[in-house]
C-alpha cells in the first residue's frame, strides 16, 4: 500500500482549504487504497516541528497545499525544500487564484526560490480550467492537472428535501430569500449585497448573511448600515453556521449571492454547496467562477456593482420559472460532477498518475 502524507492547514478554523483536506483525510476510499498521514502546518511558530515531522515521514507521495500570502509562501518554500530533498514524489494542490499576482510581488530572492523549487514538483493541481495559467511560467504545462472542489455529503439536501424546495417555488413562495454564506471580507462583496438589499427593501425579498467577521469595524459598519437604512425586517445575520444549521439555510434560500472580487479567490466551495442545494447563483466573472457559473445556472455580474444584483433579483422576482429551471440545472450538475466521491476520484486518478 502506497503511503501519502498530507501537508497543509487542517481545521480548525474551517475554510475551503481546510475543509478539502479534511475530506481527503476522512475518505474511506482513500484510506482503503493509501496509508495516510498528515502534518498540520497552520501554526507558523512551530515551523521547526513541522520540518522535523516532514523529515521523519516515510511517505511515497507528499501532497502539499501551499499558502496565498508572502509570509506563508516563505514558510512553504522551506517545507517544499525539505520535501524535495527526500527524493520522493511531491504534489502541490493550489486552492486559490492569486499566485501570479503574489509571484510578481515577491522580492527577487523569493521569486527565484519559488521558481527553482516549484518547477521540480511532480504535479501541480489547480481548481479549474481558467486557473491553469497561474503556474505556466514556472511548471511544465504537462504537470498541471485540474481537480474541481466538491460539496460535502452532509451539506447536500436529500431528493425529498430538494423536491419540497421546488414545490414551494412552484407554488409561488411569498418572499424570495437570498443567501450570502462566506467570510466577511470586503472584497467578497457582502457590502455590495447589503446595498442591493437597501434598494430592494420594498420588494418581497429576505436577505440572509452568514459567516465570520475578522474586523470589528467591519461588523460595526454592517450593523450601522442596517440600522440607518431600517433594514432590520429584511436582513438577518446568522453568524458562523455549520452542520444542520447551514443545511437548513441552504434549504430555505432560493438565491445565492457571492459578488466577489477577492484577490485570493479560487473556486468557492460555497458556490458548489449552493448549486447542489438548488439555489440560483449570482456571482462575478472572477477567478475560477466562470467555469461553474454560466447563463444556464445563474448570473455573472460586474464587480462592485450593487445595481447588477438588484437587476438580477428583480428578473427572478418577475419570472419564478427561472428559479426552478436554474435549481434543476444546478442540482443535476452538482450530482454529476461535484460530490465528495467525484472529488476523491479525481484526486485518486492524479495520485495514480504520479
Amino acid at each position: 500500500m502506497r503511503k501519502i502524507c498530507l501537508v497543509g492547514q487542517f481545521p480548525p478554523p474551517v475554510h475551503g482549504l481546510s475543509k478539502a483536506l479534511q475530506i481527503m483525510l476522512n475518505s474511506r476510499r482513500f484510506n482503503e487504497k493509501f496509508a495516510l498521514s498528515f502534518v498540520d502546518i497552520k501554526d507558523n511558530k512551530k515551523i521547526a516541528n513541522h520540518l522535523s515531522q516532514v523529515g521523519s515521514s516515510s511517505a511515497d507521495i507528499y501532497y502539499f497545499t501551499i499558502s496565498q500570502t508572502k509570509m506563508g509562501n516563505l514558510r512553504d518554500m522551506f517545507i517544499l525544500w525539505r520535501l524535495l530533498g527526500k527524493k520522493k514524489k511531491v504534489v502541490i494542490h493550489y486552492h486559490g487564484g492569486y499566485y501570479k499576482q503574489l509571484y510578481k510581488a515577491f522580492n527577487p530572492i523569493q521569486r527565484v526560490m519559488n521558481k527553482r523549487l516549484i518547477s521540480r514538483v511532480d504535479t501541480m493541481i489547480v481548481l479549474s480550467e481558467s486557473l491553469k495559467d497561474l503556474f505556466t511560467d514556472i511548471v511544465s504545462p504537462e504537470k498541471i492537472k485540474i481537480c474541481e472542489n466538491c460539496i460535502e455529503d452532509g451539506s447536500l439536501l436529500s431528493e425529498a428535501e430538494f423536491q419540497d424546495k421546488l414545490d414551494k417555488l412552484g407554488q409561488g413562495k411569498e418572499r424570495l430569500e437570498v443567501l450570502y454564506l462566506s467570510n466577511f471580507i470586503k472584497s467578497k462583496g457582502y457590502f455590495e449585497l447589503l446595498e442591493a438589499a437597501n434598494r430592494l427593501k420594498k420588494e418581497p425579498v429576505l436577505f440572509h448573511f452568514a459567516g465570520n467577521f475578522f474586523k470589528e469595524e467591519d461588523k460595526q459598519e454592517f450593523f450601522e448600515y442596517v440600522k440607518v437604512h431600517e433594514l432590520e425586517n429584511i436582513v438577518r445575520y446568522h453568524g458562523v453556521v455549520m452542520g444542520q444549521e447551514k443545511k437548513n439555510l441552504l434549504a430555505q434560500c432560493d438565491i445565492f449571492a457571492l459578488p466577489t472580487y477577492y484577490p485570493n479567490e479560487g473556486q468557492p466551495i460555497s458556490i458548489i454547496e449552493a448549486m447542489g442545494n438548488g439555489l440560483t447563483v449570482i456571482s462575478t466573472n472572477h477567478a475560477g467562477i466562470p467555469d461553474i457559473v454560466t447563463l444556464n445556472n445563474g448570473y455573472l455580474i460586474r464587480k462592485q456593482q450593487p445595481e447588477d444584483i438588484v437587476l438580477a433579483v428583480r428578473e427572478l422576482l418577475a419570472d419564478r420559472s427561472k428559479l426552478v429551471a436554474f435549481a434543476r440545472e444546478n442540482r443535476k450538475t452538482t450530482l454529476m460532477n461535484f460530490k465528495e466521491a467525484d472529488y476523491i476520484n479525481r484526486l485518486e486518478m492524479i495520485m495514480d498518475e504520479v
